[in-house]
């Protein structure tokens, strides 16, 4: 076999290419219906397995409360070492990366109800342990026995709301 031989054999193949790329088409629209289905199926299962994958994580969750002392006055580094720490505990949980996003999620929440303003973590089970080992320097940090509510929405209001009475009604 020579190169002219080779030349010539490309050549070949390339003028062949749009007869091959007209039966290909002609095989596609023949069999539509059940390349989609096929593709469907496909997509169905691996939205599935997503599911499946998520929802062990979701019903194992845990949540930390850090409660400031007086003098709590956090530094910016202080602040930036416990970012990289919350982003260490959620690559934690997963090792070959298999669990959707969404049962991996790290869930900060602040509330202030009569009393100091306290910072929640809240995370899947064995994200807890990598959290509980650094905090801030001048916090408290509570484990929350109570467990979470199924569905925990926050309140927002805003303005005040004044007990007065009711406008009277227009005559």
């Amino acid at each position: 076999m020579t190169t002219n031989d080779l030349i010539d054999g490309a050549i070949g193949v390339l003028q062949d290419l749009p007869a091959h790329a007209d039966r290909l088409a002609q095989w596609t629209l023949g069999n539509a219906w059940w390349i989609a289905l096929l593709v469907l199926a496909v997509f169905g299962a691996v939205g599935a397995g997503r599911l499946l994958a998520a929802r062990r994580p979701l019903a194992d969750r845990g949540a930390l409360e850090l409660l400031p002392t007086t003098g709590f006055d956090p530094k910016v580094e202080e602040v930036i070492r416990f970012a990289h720490q919350l982003t260490r505990a959620h690559k934690s949980i997963s090792r070959w990366n298999l669990t959707p996003a969404r049962g991996t999620a790290i869930r900060i929440r602040f509330n202030c109800s009569g009393g100091p303003l306290t910072m929640r973590v809240e995370g899947p089970s064995k994200a807890l342990s990598v959290l509980r080992h650094q905090g801030y320097a001048q916090c408290e940090m509570q484990l929350v026995e109570d467990g979470l509510p199924v569905r925990e929405r926050p309140q927002i209001q805003l303005g005040a709301q004044s007990q007065a009475s009711p406008r009277p009604a227009a005559a």
